[in-house]
């Protein structure tokens, strides 16, 4: 309890430190200036369009879990998503494991094998997320004085150190090192286990969570329709990148300052580190990300860049804090179930 109350406080901490490092330098004026010369018709697309990535996404994770006879309620699946996104503006990563009970007491599926598919779900995305980063870097950043001004020149003097021969070494002794660490414990443990009948029990549990938890990675393995997974996978991103491009039409971003869909592209990889970080939704840490992004890449200027960023993040809060609860009682209430189960 503890433990998750430090958690819980250090992410608004770090929330409130990317909030003031985002507004520091951005007068009151300025920021309701550039609000008020706001439209509001991309609203609609920008609603359909993000509702559609969270449908795509519940859609992709169905093509992990229906594997060997098991079946699950699209509305489920769906509802189930929403829920995590809507925890995680309470609690950083704690939206992971709430889906995952959520689908798992619905479906009766194990819970701790869907926790497992959705670690693997995030590290595909973070897979994805490194390709666009290359793509990025290829288009725009190609050499480390354009990175100075965005990340640091300490950032930027570590990344060469972690990336030189030397770096390397170090990272792959390290992991050699914590492997043995881990099978030395694991060892001990199995010696305890022959004397003290409590830390066998304790190991069985522990390898059945292992067991489950392995067998959600490995559903990669069994995923039955690849060219439609990796369609998902692909219509997601693409949506993320729409649903940056459409909000430049309240700014007249296109017009004034260029912005189109392969700007939209790597303001989307720049707000997903953002967003990556343990800050509740993204808050703060989204609005930095984005707003030093578009300045520093793009020129625009620092308060259409954080109003940017205040605006598109509040309406996809309010989708999300919105529709949730609409889906939850739909689903509890048991409506549409022949057109949402498989």
């Amino acid at each position: 309890m503890v433990n998750k109350t430090l958690r819980f406080l250090a992410s608004v901490l770090i929330a409130a430190l990317f909030l003031w490092l985002a507004l520091k330098d951005v007068s009151y004026h300025d920021l309701h200036l550039t609000m008020s010369k706001l439209t509001y018709f991309w609203l609609f697309p920008y609603f359909l369009i993000s509702l559609l990535s969270h449908y795509l996404r519940a859609e992709r994770w169905k093509q992990l879990i229906e594997q060997k006879g098991v079946r699950t309620s699209r509305m489920t699946l769906f509802s189930g998503v929403m829920l995590g996104y809507m925890v995680n503006y309470a609690v950083p990563r704690l939206g992971e494991v709430s889906r995952s009970i959520f689908v798992g007491n619905r479906e009766h599926i194990s819970r701790t094998k869907l926790i497992g598919t959705v670690v693997l779900e995030r590290a595909l995305d973070v897979l994805v997320m490194f390709f666009l980063i290359v793509i990025s870097l290829a288009y725009l950043l190609t050499d480390y004085r354009v990175l100075v001004p965005l990340l640091g020149s300490n950032t930027v003097t570590w990344l060469q150190s972690i990336l030189s021969i030397d770096g390397v070494l170090i990272l792959g002794i390290l992991f050699v090192a914590a492997v043995a660490v881990f099978y030395l414990l694991y060892r001990f443990v199995l010696y305890l286990a022959k004397w003290l009948p409590s830390v066998e029990n304790m190991r069985r549990f522990m390898a059945d969570l292992s067991k489950k938890f392995g067998q959600g990675l490995l559903s990669i393995r069994d995923v039955k329709n690849w060219p439609l997974f990796i369609l998902l996978t692909a219509a997601i991103w693409f949506c993320y990148v729409l649903m940056t491009y459409i909000p430049f039409t309240a700014f007249d971003l296109h017009n004034e300052y260029g912005l189109g869909l392969r700007e939209a592209l790597i303001i989307t990889v720049v707000s997903s580190l953002g967003v990556s970080l343990p800050s509740p939704g993204g808050i703060g840490t989204y609005h930095w990300f984005v707003s030093r992004s578009m300045l520093l890449l793009f020129a625009v200027p620092e308060a259409v860049g954080v109003a940017y960023a205040i605006v598109t993040h509040l309406v996809m809060m309010i989708i999300i804090l919105v529709v949730t609860p609409v889906l939850l009682a739909i689903n509890k209430a048991g409506w549409y179930k022949s057109l949402t189960s498989s």
